[in-house]
């Protein structure tokens, strides 16, 4: 009988002691769900630039001159934390790395994969200091601006002053003049018709 008392109150305590562990582990489940569903929320929505853009946008998409695309972002300030992309088309997802343009420092170049014309491209921006979404949109790629191979000339050309020539000399060309020649016509003598047979 001890055994069996023994028995149902080792029962009871690993029963209490499971449910106690059941009951913790679906805390940090539902806790770390929370946290992620907070790190999306975070996550603003990511549009075309206009001339009232206040966050983080899309400028242009180009391509530069190894045939990858540029992906052109407006920063809201210069103190907007570093990012990288994560860029999906056709279910394939790849990562472009940014830097800021040295000249402008509100404007971000990330590179990466090309998108062919007139597909969508879903963009994630991601913050690179403990890779949180940050930013998020979906775009058509209608339109690629393309790197220039060489620079264009930003002063005027220096104007060489014209080189004096000669003018042609024009030499006439003969024109054949027609000079009428007579041509003899041989002396033909009229002879008297004679009959048949002759008579």
């Amino acid at each position: 009988m001890k055994k069996r008392y023994i028995f149902i109150v080792l029962g009871a305590v690993g029963i209490i002691c499971l449910m106690a562990w059941f009951s913790v582990l679906t805390t940090v489940v539902q806790n770390l769900l929370a946290s992620r569903e907070n790190k999306d929320s975070v996550a603003v929505d990511l549009t075309l630039c206009d001339e009232d853009a206040i966050g983080l946008c899309v400028v242009t998409f180009g391509a530069d001159n190894q045939n990858l695309m540029v992906i052109h972002f407006q920063l809201p300030d210069e103190d907007y934390p570093k990012f990288y992309v994560k860029a999906t088309n056709r279910g394939t997802t790849n990562v472009y790395s940014c830097e800021t343009a040295e000249s402008t420092p509100t404007i971000v170049y990330c590179t990466g994969v090309r998108t062919p014309l007139g597909e969508t491209i879903d963009i994630e921006v991601y913050n690179t200091d403990g890779d949180i979404l940050i930013a998020r949109g979906t775009f058509l790629v209608s339109a690629i601006a393309l790197a220039t191979p060489i620079s264009l000339p930003t002063k005027e050309p220096i104007q060489e002053a014209p080189i004096a020539t000669e003018a042609p000399t024009v030499v006439p060309t003969p024109v054949p003049t027609l000079v009428e020649v007579p041509i003899p016509l041989p002396d033909v003598e009229s002879t008297p018709d004679t009959g048949y047979p002759n008579q």
